[in-house]
This record gives C-alpha cells, sequence and structure tokens, in this order.
C-alpha cells in the first residue's frame, strides 16, 4: 500500500479516527477551518467507493451494496461487527487512490472510521497526530437516536426496535476494537461522554497535535 507519494502525505497528516457519532467531523471541520488544512473527509466518498466495488477484490463492500436496509440491520451484531472491520480493509486501498490526488505540499486532516488504527500505521504519520474518539455507549445511543436519516433507515427495516439495537451494538464492538488497535500500536484514545463537550475535545486534540492557535 505504501508509496513514496503517500508516505510523504501521511507524514504531514493529521488523522482523526475512531467510531461513528464520537465528533470527529465536528472536529475535523474546526481544524480545517482555523489551520487551513485540506479537508478528507472518508464517509463523503463511501457511495463512489460502492459503486467501484467488484466481487472480486471487495466481496463484503459488493454484498453490502445489493442488500437492503432490513436485510444489513436484520443481521447479528457479530456478524456486522466482523463485516464492518472487513469491509474497512476492503475500503482503504480505494480511500488511498483518492489521496493519490492531493496536494502534499501542505498537511491534510484525514478523517473517519475507516482509518483503523493498523491501517493508519502502515504510513509514517507522526504518533502524536494522530487520534481516535470513541464514545460510551450511553453516549453513542444519544446523538444517534437523534438524527433523522437514521429514522429514515430505522423505517425500511421490518423491526425498528432490534434493528436499531444491533447496530448500537455493532458499533459498540467496533468501538472496542480500534480502542484496542489503538493501544496496540501507541496511539491516543479520546473516550467520548456527555460531561466533555466539543470544544474541550478541539482543544485537547489541538494541544495533541501541537498546533498554535491563530
Amino acid at each position: 500500500m505504501s508509496t513514496p507519494f503517500l508516505d510523504n502525505l501521511f507524514s504531514k497528516a493529521y488523522v482523526v479516527g475512531g467510531s461513528p457519532c464520537s465528533g470527529k467531523s465536528t472536529i475535523a471541520e474546526i481544524l480545517s477551518a482555523q489551520f487551513g488544512f485540506r479537508y478528507y473527509k472518508a464517509d463523503d466518498h463511501e457511495s463512489e467507493h460502492m459503486e467501484r466495488a467488484r466481487p472480486e477484490q471487495q466481496p463484503i463492500m459488493f454484498k453490502y451494496s445489493k442488500m437492503s436496509w432490513n436485510d444489513i440491520w436484520s443481521q447479528a451484531p457479530e456478524k456486522l461487527y466482523l463485516d464492518e472491520i472487513t469491509y474497512y480493509y476492503e475500503r482503504f486501498p480505494l480511500i488511498l487512490d483518492d489521496l493519490k490526488r492531493f496536494d502534499i505540499e501542505h498537511p491534510v486532516i484525514l478523517e473517519g472510521a475507516a482509518f483503523l488504527p493498523e491501517l493508519s500505521n502502515h504510513f509514517p504519520v507522526k504518533q502524536e497526530n494522530i487520534v481516535f474518539m470513541i464514545p460510551t455507549v450511553e453516549f453513542q445511543v444519544q446523538p444517534y437516536s437523534q438524527r433523522p436519516w437514521i429514522q429514515t433507515i430505522l423505517n425500511e427495516c421490518q423491526d425498528p426496535k432490534q434493528a436499531f439495537a444491533n447496530w448500537m451494538q455493532r458499533d459498540e464492538m467496533f468501538g472496542q476494537e480500534v480502542m484496542r488497535q489503538a493501544n496496540v500500536n501507541g496511539y491516543q484514545v479520546i473516550t467520548v461522554d456527555g460531561p466533555t463537550d466539543i470544544h474541550q475535545q478541539f482543544e485537547m486534540i489541538r494541544s495533541q497535535f501541537k498546533l498554535s492557535e491563530l
């Protein structure tokens, strides 16, 4: 996966990874606005990546691109979790293809759950320039349940309550795996809960990234 171009890009990059609904995008947007970094949000490219998935190269991605929301969220949480991990490993080369078109003269913010610690560790990103945000179970459920697009998806499921429970359990297991990988590779993990607001999280990450306020 590594190339001189990508090694150069990652050596100047700031990575914000972790679980969904942990505040990653908000933090990355603030960092990008305040410090003029180019911002790569993995979620913005997911639909395109799904369209590019091929059964021979990305079998899990391809399978999920053909499934209904009901088919997806009716699965057992353990199956959802294992597929999610595989999904991100299959997808990462497509993300790297996107990054090959970036201007490497300036630092970039790379944000998304797809930037798993084990995958990021293949590149020379500075250890202090990478952080993973993991919400507590209680905090994770709250923002998810309040997002309109979540309800749109659940409305397509035969048992919305069970589908939501499967979804949350999957994300809990995913967060635990991200934390395990981060600890193994020596990366910083921030636990996101209700009492810590987004401005406090931003200050923690800005300080870790050693970015001076403008």
